[in-house]
């Protein structure tokens, strides 16, 4: 019985201290899982910070796409103005030597004069023939015109396509520092979360280092409370032979008495009775 009572005392302390170290576990598991929690956090603050870049990334590429089209209608629109101007130069060095508004008017009397006056086709023929140089000479000055007016147009489109591509320029750089701020922010908390998963781990392994300890403890727990079991099995099994030996030394001396009586002819109580009954039968 003292034995079962210190193995029950060893008990107790074993469970105390399983529990400690399952409580301990318990602690560095929360802790652990905080932790893990601060980490989850900063990583979607990563990843939110490198979807934000990368659509800002997005929008440059597209920016500069534009930029360079723009360019290059500007260096087409350029060329196409050296061509103008290289016709023009052309055209103006085989002017005629008269103004337009000069060869216009003859050219306007000279239709009035076919339209307006009798002639025969041998008076007709010579001043077709004026009008028809003159409208090859009008002609030149309006090639000159549309010359000039079309070079004046490809200037108007490059000034604003130049404008374009400044506030593409512009754009482009704000967009880039706005890529450039959200990458550091990203790196940043990246970073944040080194630390917290060093402190994680070590958390980790302290919960696992607790819970192998703590299931150590157990295993001793359980050969101990068998044991015990055990113990009390026998000592119950011990009490009970005993308990069956003495009912029987009782039943014996009670017999003796009985058959003592029944021989002087003294009254049997009940139980004698029933005792001596069993017997014969």
């Amino acid at each position: 019985m003292q034995k079962i009572e210190k193995l029950s005392q060893e008990l107790k302390s074993l469970k105390q201290q399983r529990d400690i170290l399952n409580q301990e576990a318990k602690h560095w598991a929360e802790k652990r899982n905080s932790l893990h929690k601060q980490i989850k956090d900063l990583r979607m603050e990563a990843t939110n910070s490198r979807e934000r870049r990368n659509t800002v990334n997005e929008k440059v590429k597209a920016l500069k796409a534009l930029r360079d089209q723009t360019r290059q209608l500007i260096g087409k629109n350029i060329e196409e103005i050296k061509q103008l101007k290289e016709k023009l130069l052309l055209l103006k060095t085989n002017k005629p030597r008269r103004s337009s508004d000069s060869l216009r008017k003859e050219k306007e009397e000279i239709e009035w004069k076919i339209q307006t006056t009798s002639l025969t086709l041998e008076e007709e023929k010579p001043l077709v023939e004026k009008a028809n140089q003159l409208e090859i000479q009008l002609n030149t000055y309006q090639q000159i015109d549309e010359t000039k007016e079309k070079i004046t147009k490809l200037q108007s489109e490059i000034e604003a396509m130049n404008g374009e591509v400044k506030l593409f320029h512009t754009q482009i750089a704000e967009l880039a520092k706005q890529s450039q701020e959200l990458h550091r922010k990203m790196i940043e908390t990246l970073e944040k979360a080194k630390p917290l998963q060093d402190e994680a781990d070590g958390h980790h392994q302290n919960f696992v280092q607790s819970k192998q300890k703590a299931q150590k403890i157990h295993e001793e727990f359980i050969k101990l409370s068998e044991r015990i079991r055990a113990l009390k099995k026998e000592l119950t099994e011990k009490e009970e032979k005993e308990k069956m030996q003495q009912q029987e030394e009782n039943k014996r001396k009670l017999k003796t008495e009985a058959l003592k009586k029944l021989e002087k002819g003294e009254k049997l109580t009940f139980d004698e009775f029933k005792l001596l009954a069993e017997e014969k039968t």
